[in-house]
């Protein structure tokens, strides 16, 4: 193989493809990145086997055929290389990666070894606007779990419904519902990893206002998402969802209306006084508005009011100001509407005039 492109090209295609190679590999040829020329393209693979991505480039093919090549050292390389056209070429001795003055040689595996690259069946793909599939996610997949202790609740939950889909995300200690009227394939019912959709907005928010991003089935029943050069294939998560229908409040004691943004300042100031008390804040609903407050004997206390429009009755509860942060940040509506029943249950937060966003956030047991 011999190829010849732009650097700034192969370190693009390098850097969405490494964020999936894995630190700790269960097999070391998943350290390497797959490259492949394939009908006049370059093609870059990497996979984790759940999670993988393809990159294609355009530049010039003298020789066709494939390397395999550590992800990390190559990756390192080309980041210190000038802006200049880069050659690749496989030899015996391993890979040659030539650009101005600069010139390496990278010890390579058997390309037979590494995973092929999974197949996409013969269903047409369903085409949804970048921009769209992006806003639907960044409203829920904060709240999915980073860990895999438990793998259902590090996915994303797609139910397809009449009127369009639920995407659901929970860790446990917090859920978030999305409606959305987007038409998902009958098919996209599953469980969808975390990571992988991490990777799909990543490159649905720098598509931009006209891109893409195509859902279709390979043949060994993956997803895939393409948008742009990329694609990105995942396997679903095996497990049952937790019945989150049995979390959400069916009524409220005490609501109060709030500025977004004056809310989330007010729990960053006292987050500063709550790192030392297991991030624990507390927010006290009056009469007249919310008290954002949050102490800790070995740095001190603070008290914040809220101008709020508030119904019912007067509460009190207690919240991780990382979840309330998190929350706020993936929200834009410039008022939300928060709900509680006591102290003990489960907290609701609602944008003002959107019905489609649903946040629920477990409360932290305090002593008063």
């Amino acid at each position: 193989m011999k190829i010849t492109l732009l650097q700034e090209n192969l370190l693009r295609a390098l850097t969405a493809v490494s964020r999936i190679v894995p630190m700790r590999a269960p097999l070391p040829i998943l350290q390497n990145v797959f490259i492949q020329t394939k009908d006049g393209r370059i093609m870059l693979f990497g996979t984790s086997l759940d999670t993988g991505v393809v990159y294609w480039c355009d530049g010039k093919v003298e020789k066709e055929g494939s390397v395999c090549v550590p992800a990390k050292i190559l990756g390192e390389f080309i980041t210190t290389l000038p802006t200049q056209t880069v050659v690749l070429e496989a030899q015996e001795g391993g890979l040659v990666v030539s650009c101005g003055g600069f010139r390496a040689t990278i010890a390579t595996s058997p390309p037979a070894e590494f995973p092929p690259v999974p197949v996409v069946g013969s269903t047409a793909a369903t085409k949804i606007k970048a921009q769209d599939f992006s806003h639907l996610l960044r409203h829920v997949l904060f709240a999915a779990a980073t860990d895999e202790a438990r793998p259902v609740l590090s996915g994303v939950r797609f139910m397809v419904v009449a009127s369009g889909a639920m995407v659901f995300a929970t860790d446990g200690y917090r859920l978030s519902q999305k409606n959305t009227g987007v038409k998902f394939p009958k098919d996209l019912d599953v469980i969808v990893p975390g990571k992988a959709l991490s990777e799909v907005t990543r490159l649905a928010t720098q598509a931009g206002e006209e891109g893409v991003v195509s859902l279709a089935l390979t043949e060994d029943g993956q997803i895939m998402f393409a948008v742009g050069d990329a694609e990105v294939y995942t396997r679903r998560i095996d497990g049952e969802y937790p019945p989150v229908e049995k979390i959400i409040p069916k009524n409220w004691t005490t609501r109060a209306t709030v500025d977004r943004e004056a809310l989330a300042q007010a729990v960053k100031s006292a987050a500063i006084f709550a790192r030392d008390n297991a991030n624990i804040v507390r927010l006290t609903v009056q009469k007249d508005g919310v008290v954002v407050s949050a102490n800790a004997p070995s740095v001190g206390e603070n008290n914040i009011d809220v101008e709020a429009t508030t119904e019912g009755e007067e509460g009190e509860i207690a919240f991780n100001s990382r979840f309330l942060l998190e929350y706020f940040s993936a929200v834009t509506s410039d008022q939300i509407a928060f709900e509680m029943t006591g102290s003990l249950n489960p907290g609701a937060f609602r944008p003002v005039g959107d019905d489609s966003f649903l946040h629920i956030i477990m409360p932290v047991r305090v002593q008063s």
